[in-house]
């Protein structure tokens, strides 16, 4: 008779050592190679997984899951199945799930894979219900996971897996398009999940779209309100506008992967594709103020100038122009940048005509390697692809990693044929960095800004840059009132007096009144408070 035998790794307490197995070595290798060659055995155990998990999905704003699909084939007979390859990496430090089900705003009913590093535990799990309780390990015979493990390091948490898309009793992972659902914890112990999202994934395509997220402070009795929030696309370095919603949670136990359904909030695939298309205009024009570099005053093309990107990551420039040119119309004006950081990890500065990461193009330093230049064709990092050695015109690039510092140089032609020109004036930057010398997802280490290199200064935001001997702008409120300590937004009426109102955003409100106790003055007050609602 023909036998479909599947070949899969023994469960973690089943393992034996070589010398206790059944046949030796070699005679095991003889019969396997025997039922391969007299086609006994399912054509499914000569699959496995890739080197290298190429497609990328953004679980949320600090978790990306790098996947392969290894997809059925003929040779599969009449039972014909594939494999899901899986690579969750979660900035933080907590238990991780990625759990397949029937929709993405529905958690009961689903099954999950559920990472918890204390135990270095990776099992499949069914969700029968909201509680703790109700979250329960499949049987021992339906735990056909292999490549499982589950790491943390450097303040990351890493959970692989491979699992075939077809098992019986369990729900159907398609070669196609799929639901997910991912959630993490902000401990090691299994509770109410910090944070989770809907996703929807066409696995051959490899394209996904956020259905819905929830961001919350975990809790194992909940009642209070939560925001729903689109996260950004993965691998992006775009400032995307933040569609929120407001809803009120009933009181429910302990739940790992999501609240009660009737909390779920469904964002529509238009709403959801305008938000990720969002620009940093639309973002946060109104919302972040314009800043000048440290450097204020200097003279960019005789000093290096500076600006901070973040804490621990500062970029330094100087810009040349040739003997007989000038900004306005110079051939051969460069740009000498070094990025230092304070870490070993690699760098990236890039280059955009809008803030977005799509299209954008930027120097990309690994420490071992050398600087060079990329085009940024998608959010995987497949799609990150360098660009031809005829373009690969840096000069004096070089990047190291030494006593917990990396330091990245090179010189760039500021205009360049099929490149985006720096000019002397408002440039689109982005900068990045990784957590490692691997380059990988950079996770939350990445943001657009924009440097007025004709103003010598930076802004962070989308209201452009001022030169730096300007004097401070006052900014009005959205009532076209200027803020001060008693009037605030209160549209000219005294907020000691009555409750004034601020608008936040859409359909969140805040009230507040100043109390002055008898005797006392607002300049120098002793016991004031205020009175706030939301």
């Amino acid at each position: 008779e023909k036998y479909n035998i599947v070949l899969m790794p023994m469960p973690r307490a089943m393992k034996f050592r070589p010398s206790s197995l059944l046949f030796p070595l070699p005679f095991a290798a003889v019969l396997l190679n025997f039922l391969q060659r007299n086609n006994l055995i399912s054509a499914q155990s000569s699959k496995s997984c890739p080197a290298t998990l190429t497609n990328i999905a953004l679980l949320d704003d600090n978790t990306v899951l790098n996947y392969a699909l290894v997809p059925s084939t003929a040779a599969d007979g009449d039972a014909p199945n594939g494999i899901l390859c899986g690579r969750v990496e979660h900035y933080g430090e907590g238990w991780i799930a990625l759990a397949a089900a029937e929709t993405a705003d529905e958690m009961v009913g689903g099954e999950a894979i559920i990472g918890l590093p204390d135990e270095s535990s990776v099992l499949k799990y069914n969700l029968g219900g909201f509680s703790v309780d109700l979250v329960t390990p499949m049987a021992e015979s339906m735990q056909t996971l292999w490549d499982e493990s589950i790491v943390q390091e450097d303040g990351k948490t890493i959970m692989t897996f491979a699992k075939w898309l077809v098992e019986e009793n369990e729900l159907e992972i398609a070669e196609g398009r799929n639901d997910f659902l991912f959630a993490s914890g902000s401990s090691n112990t299994l509770a109410y999940h910090a944070a989770r999202m809907g996703i929807s994934v066409d696995l051959m395509a490899g394209e996904w779209d956020v259905l819905t997220t929830t961001t919350s402070t975990e809790a194992a009795m909940m009642d209070e309100t939560t925001t729903l929030t689109t996260t950004e696309s993965a691998m992006t370095t775009d400032v995307t506008t933040i569609a929120a919603a407001t809803t009120d949670i009933a009181t429910t136990t302990e739940a790992p992967m999501m609240n009660d359904p009737t909390t779920e909030a469904t964002i529509a695939t238009s709403e959801a594709a305008s938000t990720e298309a969002a620009t940093t205009t639309d973002a946060i024009a109104t919302t972040l103020t314009t800043t000048t570099i440290a450097s204020e005053g200097l003279d960019c093309t005789v000093d290096f100038c500076e600006n901070e990107l973040t804490s621990g990551y500062l970029q330094r420039y100087k810009v040349n122009i040739p003997e007989g040119q000038d900004p306005e119309n110079c051939e051969g004006c460069s740009i000498l940048m070094e990025l230092i950081f304070e870490g070993e990890a690699w760098l990236s500065i890039g280059f955009s005509e809008d803030g977005n990461m799509i299209g954008s193009e930027a120097v990309i330093g690994v420490p071992g390697g050398t600087p060079q230049k990329y085009i940024m064709n998608g959010y995987a990092l497949n799609l990150v692809e360098l660009l031809p050695e005829e373009q690969q015109t840096l000069t004096d690039a070089s990047i190291t990693a030494t006593n917990g510092q990396t330091i990245m140089k090179f010189t760039k032609l500021m205009s360049e044929p099929g490149e985006i020109e720096i000019l002397f004036g408002d440039n689109e930057f982005l900068w990045a960095h990784g957590s490692d010398a691997t380059l990988a997802y950079h996770g939350n280490n990445r943001a657009a800004f924009i440097l007025d290199l004709a103003a010598v200064g930076v802004a962070i935001g989308e209201e452009g840059a001022t030169n730096p001997t300007d004097p401070p702008v006052e900014v009005e409120d959205n009532r076209g009132n200027v803020p001060n300590a008693i009037q605030g937004l209160g549209g000219g009426q005294d907020c000691t007096v009555k409750f004034c109102e601020n608008e936040l955003t859409t359909g969140f409100l805040q009230k507040y009144r100043i109390n002055v106790p008898d005797g006392q003055d607002p300049e120098t007050c002793d016991g004031c408070t205020i009175d706030m609602e939301l």
